[in-house]
């Protein structure tokens, strides 16, 4: 690296086993919809990717996987990181992504502008990563569905004003549509295509 080469932003400290955790954390988000699973975010990603979505891409992709990058994200500094600690190809049509990343929620594309998968294989759809400003304050929803026992109510500041709209579009299309993953400061929570979404305030 020449003196005029940007240092790269450093990944995960100890990658195997803050993969294993953030992995098994994502896992347990989608199972359960709705709750709130610790994240250690990586340290220092470059802005503005956030150190939970860093964490959660770290380790959910790789050399045979493809991400979107909204807008916001697609600066020289992201590129380079998540070429380097993913290894994953950059796309710009939202319908080949593996996995998209967003960090600018209110101008979030449809739902359906991304891979919705199909009837025979809906696991090809994309996996949409949405940074978001917190689960303690902030718009209230009311979840049911496959993963909640009866009901549970979530709060997620920062997220796009029609979430629910977009909530109950995406399950709609079942088997087919984008699963969920909302990036906090220091936790994730997963609303996957089966979950129904009402705003409740």
């Amino acid at each position: 690296m020449n003196a005029h080469s940007p240092t790269l932003a450093a990944g995960f400290v100890d990658p195997v086993h803050e993969a294993q955790t953030c992995f098994r954390a994502v896992l347990d988000a989608l199972a359960e919809p709705g709750t709130a699973r610790a994240v250690a975010g990586i340290t220092e990603p470059p802005a503005p990717l956030s150190a939970v979505a860093a964490s959660v891409i770290a380790t959910l992709a790789d050399f045979e996987t493809t991400i979107w990058r909204d807008a916001a994200l697609a600066t020289p500094a992201v590129d380079a990181w998540i070429a380097f600690h993913t290894g994953a190809r950059l796309v710009e049509d939202p319908r080949e992504a593996t996995f998209a990343l967003i960090a600018d929620a209110a101008n979030a594309p449809a739902w359906d502008a991304f891979a919705l998968g199909t009837d025979l294989d809906p696991s090809t759809s994309t996996t949409v990563i949405l940074q978001v400003d917190g689960f303690d304050a902030g718009a209230r929803y009311h979840l049911a569905g496959p993963g909640i026992e009866t009901t549970r109510d979530v709060a997620v500041a920062g997220a796009p004003a029609d979430l629910a709209a977009r909530g109950r579009a995406n399950r709609d299309l079942f088997p087919r549509g984008v699963d969920l993953v909302l990036a906090g400061p220091t936790a994730i929570v997963g609303l996957p295509r089966t979950t129904r979404l009402e705003e409740i305030g």
